[in-house]
């Protein structure tokens, strides 16, 4: 691993990363091809299969285990036997309720609304609200299932202080402003129906916050209507809870003054950080940094410390867990939840999420933003093998995709959020991206790849995909490409299909509701070229199936990257190529190496994207696309000879 270097930036690498044992799997193809018959797949006593038995330990590529092993899990059909439910695989279509669709007369109204929840120290009065419901959701059901998705997710529907559902006011309650139970309930029963499924956003960590209106309001919120049910550190002695709540109690991770101390470290050669650093992928700490890069990382303070004014649970008491696991089990069986998304999982006593995770016999995604990646991949399995949770939000490589495809810095570094929001003068660079992609296929720390899903953009970070690579479709279609086809669960977050922009300004705005914009003024055009283009991916997907199964990082450098991954139930790879070419190269002549050898016995390789042959493109061990597109080569009948 000497040559691949520690540094952040890994600009110093001109020259795309060789393939793993590449020497070995060109001698086999090229004694296929002498010996003219079909390429077969075979195993031995380990469980590899074909060429990828002639590779070591030590390669990129990671076979799939078993998604789920939870005690107790909900089954598809516990009379046929069918496998349990999961999520590898699946593609994930993923809404605000409140901005998503209105019902009834309001649907007619389809003005553009983007409100701001009120966050006003010891005010928090919330609200925000724009009119999206659940039924509005359900009347949308075939526009999304058109794109071809697998699931939903949605934000909490629980009652709660303000329009996103984060800052519940009532767990055991759907709020009034998205409708009814009997709404949440028809909502998943018509996914079902489509044979899609329903992932459902929960919160453990927190609920609204406590001091409303500049006094303290616990009465109104259900069930931990007491102090005793919440974190107090470092209230003093005779302190009034409410005067402690109103100075601030403190916060649960502040990483800048380890960040803005790191550079120095980093100038000076003590530490490294950067994505060619495991431990830390980005050099700014976050939780789970710790060390001498970032030696105040606390992980007592991460548990007990407040979200800002966001009422923090203390999971400890007994009350709080019998509680809290009343309500997740509730969600599933009175509306059928298929999975969980759980928000700001690092905050909360990883004991109590294992608890939850057992009880909710479903599969949870945590989101858990970090950039270590041995902290995260424990965040599934910990350090004594035990289970914590299913699956994750794969934040490590998200924080690089911007850059690789657009150049746009998603975050700061070293501490400095004044660049976040801007571009890099210099213009894309993918190294970042396969560096951390690299790591996490080879690292063996996982207990499942095809559980963590990757996405381009959120509800929470700075910039939709659409405006931070400046609304060039072929910039945007590479970075979607990678998202829907890299190894793990793709999420893509409502209206990228009808070219959204929100981001947040760099100077005034609202903040994070920037991002949370509605969607009811585009009509729900099925026309556009993002739908269109998000439909063919999803459709690449299935006919192929590309879902869950191995991956293997062939080549990357500044500007491209090739990857394969298993299809057609494993006895095929399918190769895909992206690149960062701006839209204005769109016709330029792309060569990628390694490309796959031409095909033998009446096969050859075609594009699933455009349905053109490219085995003519296929030259001495590279792939000379005909234009910059992303290309997603699958081998076929060749028609050519067919005729």
């Amino acid at each position: 691993r000497s040559h691949f270097g520690s540094s952040h930036s890994g600009s110093e690498l001109n020259g795309p990363r060789p393939c793993v044992n590449c020497s070995a799997m060109l001698v086999a193809r090229v004694l296929l091809l002498l010996l003219q018959v079909p390429a077969t797949i075979s195993q031995n006593e380990h469980g590899c299969e074909g060429e990828r038995c002639d590779a070591d330990s030590s390669v990129l590529l990671t076979i799939p285990r078993q998604a789920i092993t939870v005690d107790r899990v909900k089954e598809t059909s516990t009379a046929t036997g069918d496998l349990p439910f999961t999520l590898a695989g699946k593609s994930i279509y993923f809404l605000v309720i409140d901005r998503f669709a209105r019902s009834g007369k309001q649907s007619e109204d389809h003005s553009y609304c983007k409100k701001a929840a009120d966050w006003t120290p010891n005010q928090n009065l919330g609200g925000g609200y724009c009119g999206g419901t659940l039924k509005g959701i359900t009347s949308k059901l075939d526009y999304i299932q058109g794109m071809g998705f697998d699931c939903v997710w949605i934000t909490p529907p629980v009652q709660s202080n303000s329009f996103m559902g984060y800052d519940a006011t009532n767990l055991f309650e759907i709020n009034p402003h998205f409708g009814t139970k009997q709404d949440m309930k028809e909502l998943s029963e018509g996914l079902h129906k489509r044979g899609m499924c329903l992932v459902v956003d929960i919160v453990l960590n927190h609920m609204r916050p406590l001091v409303i209106n500049g006094k303290l309001d616990l009465d109104s919120i259900v069930p931990f209507d007491s102090p005793e049910y919440y974190h107090q550190r470092n209230r003093g002695a005779g302190q009034s809870f409410e005067d402690y709540l109103k100075k601030g109690p403190p916060g649960a991770f502040n990483g800048q003054p380890d960040s803005q101390k790191l550079k120095k470290l980093v100038k000076r050669k003590s530490v490294s950080c950067g994505p060619a650093n495991p431990d830390q992928t980005q050099c700014d700490c976050m939780p789970g940094n710790s060390g001498l890069n970032c030696p105040s990382f606390d992980p007592s303070l991460l548990v007990e410390g407040y979200l800002g004014s966001l009422g923090d649970l203390n999971h400890s008491h007994p009350f709080v867990q019998q509680q809290m696991l009343k309500f997740v089990t509730g969600l599933v069986e009175d509306y059928a939840v298929d999975a969980f998304r759980l928000d700001t999982v690092v905050y909360v006593d990883l004991k109590f999420v294992k608890e939850v995770q057992q009880a909710a016999g479903v599969e949870i995604l945590g989101e858990a933003t970090v950039n270590n990646l041995t902290y995260q991949a424990q965040l599934m399995r910990d350090q004594n093998n035990e289970r914590i949770l299913t699956g994750l939000l794969n934040f490590p490589p998200f924080y690089e995709l911007p850059t690789a495809f657009c150049g746009f810095r998603m975050g700061g570094e070293f501490g400095d959020w004044g660049v976040q929001g801007t571009w890099r003068a210099h213009g894309p660079d993918m190294n970042g991206l396969g560096e951390v992609m690299m790591e996490q296929l080879q690292s063996g720390q996982y207990e499942s790849l095809d559980l963590l899903a990757n996405f381009a953009d959120n509800h929470d970070e700075n910039a939709r995909v659409n405006y931070y690579c400046k609304e060039d479709q072929l910039r945007i279609k590479s970075a979607m490409a990678w998202v829907m086809l890299a190894q793990g669960i793709p999420i893509v977050y409502y209206g990228t299909e009808q070219n959204l922009l929100g981001h947040q300004p760099k100077v005034g705005g609202i903040g994070q509701d920037e991002m949370r914009e509605s969607m009811w003024q585009s009509h729900f055009k099925e026309d556009t070229w993002q739908y269109q283009y998000i439909k063919i991916l999803n459709k690449i997907r299935k006919q192929n199936q590309i879902g869950a199964g191995a991956s293997e990082l062939k080549s990357f450098n500044e500007h491209q990257m090739i990857f394969t991954r298993a299809c057609d139930a494993g006895k095929h790879e399918a190769w895909v190529f992206v690149n960062n070419k701006a839209n204005s190269s769109l016709h330029e002549l792309t060569s990628y190496c390694p490309g796959p050898l031409p095909a033998i016995s009446g096969q050859a390789w075609y594009d699933a994207i455009s349905g053109r042959r490219m085995d003519q493109h296929l030259i001495q061990g590279c792939f000379k696309s005909p234009d910059a597109e992303p290309k997603v080569l699958v081998l076929q009948m060749d028609q050519v000879w067919s005729v």
